[in-house]
């Protein structure tokens, strides 16, 4: 009994010892080298020996002491460019193979996180050849991150993107502190990179990254994409008006032609409903882009507006200039494309809103101006009638529209017909109790 308690212990024994060596911080740092060793003899073989070597290196670096070392920083950071590789190399072949879209980076981040660690190395080296292999190392996982970042950017993963090929900056800051010009020497090359950079940040709402990134460029006069004019506009108008509107038009006199320019131009006075300033912006956009139906649409839209204006303001003659001019541009859209749901919406509002100003007057009449409500009584429905089949061509386009549905309720009560006017009062009803209507009345 005494030999065989005497086996037990002994196996606890065992069994604690080699606990303790796996939770030693410092042995586990040692065991990565010899992993890595295994596992650059034959990286498709041994992939499995790679992973462990995260495993330990992660292991050895929660320890403060450990961790915080010249050795296991480097050996991190070369572990994570390992991973940042074998992810590059892994896509290449997916990519030949034809199974791109199977595939994902197992480790999206590795590479920055390799950047990390190689810098915290390089600020802890202490003898030529620890700083000489920070260095090296730096240079090696920037390749790797600009692959990973080209991946990143085609998955439209754009927040990881931009860690990536932000962090390809960083490391050439670092390496040109340290006289060494091997990551993005060419100029031209740069201001690319920079400006992806920046494009990255701005659609993964990171507005402060952005706009640091397209100021620089724009204060070491980079001109090769107009469009970083209208970027820096949509970044700053909402907190520093002035500063957005100086980039605009600093962006429209270099970039005369540019339409992202133009059209930020537009929906800038749109916003601000200065329809005035907006005419003058859409005659050059329908000059810059005489095939897009959106500008004549737009414009139609303005001349709508001015319309409206006048008419309130009891300039009839004015007003009627500037119906026919937004009835001839909506037109000349529908020309270029008549599928347009709100152009054909549109050109039915004119007649409607035309309407419904008429039938203020008429309403205004005193009793005795019998034969003048009339007129305008018959004027009004004679406008009713004209745009109704543009709103049957955009309820069939979109049976669910609101706007739509209570033009056509309108319109068939004005005219007296009362059962359709009560469908489309039904149909209204069921839309805005969340019902989405898929079969169209007409």
């Amino acid at each position: 009994m005494k030999k065989l308690l005497f086996g037990i212990f002994s196996l606890f024994l065992f069994v604690g010892v080699t606990q303790a060596q796996v939770e030693d911080p410092a042995k586990a740092l040692k065991k990565v080298k010899s992993l890595l060793s295994t596992y650059n003899v034959n990286p498709v073989e041994n992939s499995d020996k790679l992973d462990k070597a995260k495993e330990m290196i992660d292991f050895a670096m929660s320890d403060a002491t450990v961790g915080g070392t010249y050795k296991a920083l480097q050996t991190k950071g070369t572990v994570y460019s390992e991973l940042a590789a074998r992810d590059v190399q892994n896509y290449t072949l997916a990519q030949a193979q034809g199974i791109d879209d199977k595939f994902a980076l197992k480790a999206p981040t590795a590479g920055v996180e390799a950047f990390e660690a190689f810098k915290m190395a390089l600020g802890k080296a202490e003898k030529k050849y620890e700083t000489k292999d920070a260095l090296s190392g730096l240079q090696e996982i920037a390749v790797s991150l600009a692959s990973i970042g080209n991946v990143q950017l085609s998955k439209k993963n754009y927040n990881n993107a931009f860690n990536s090929l932000n962090t390809i900056l960083n490391i050439r800051q670092l390496l040109n502190k340290n006289d060494i010009n091997t990551v993005l020497e060419d100029k031209e090359e740069l201001n690319n990179h920079k400006f992806v950079v920046g494009y990255c940040a701005m659609v993964s709402d990171m507005k402060p990254e952005a706009l640091g990134v397209f100021k620089d460029l724009i204060a070491n006069d980079y001109h090769e994409e107009g469009r970083i004019y209208s970027y820096l506009f949509d970044l700053l108008k909402d907190d520093n008006e002035g500063e957005a509107m100086e980039y605009l038009n600093k962006g429209a006199a270099a970039y005369p032609e540019n339409k992202e320019i133009l059209f930020s131009k537009i929906n800038y006075y749109i916003q601000k409903e200065d329809y005035k300033t907006l005419q003058g912006e859409l005659e050059k956009a329908v000059e810059a882009a005489p095939d897009n139906p959106s500008v004549f649409s737009a414009l139609g839209n303005v001349y709508m507006n001015l319309f409206q204006e006048e008419f309130a303001a009891g300039n009839n003659s004015v007003a009627d200039a500037h119906f026919a001019k937004s009835l001839d541009y909506y037109n000349q859209a529908l020309k270029l494309d008549d599928s347009l749901f709100d152009v054909q919406y549109s050109i039915g509002s004119l007649y409607y809103n035309k309407a419904v100003e008429i039938t203020k007057l008429m309403n205004d009449l005193p009793i005795s101006e019998n034969k003048k409500y009339d007129a305008y009584n018959k004027e009004a429905k004679d406008l009713f009638t004209t745009g109704l089949p543009f709103f049957k061509k955009a309820e069939g386009m979109n049976p669910s529209d609101l706007n739509t549905l209570i033009a056509l309720k309108e319109i068939f009560a004005r005219l007296d017909d009362f059962e359709k006017s009560n469908e489309f009062k039904d149909r209204l009803s069921k839309v805005q109790a969340g019902e989405k209507i898929t079969k169209s009345y007409f």
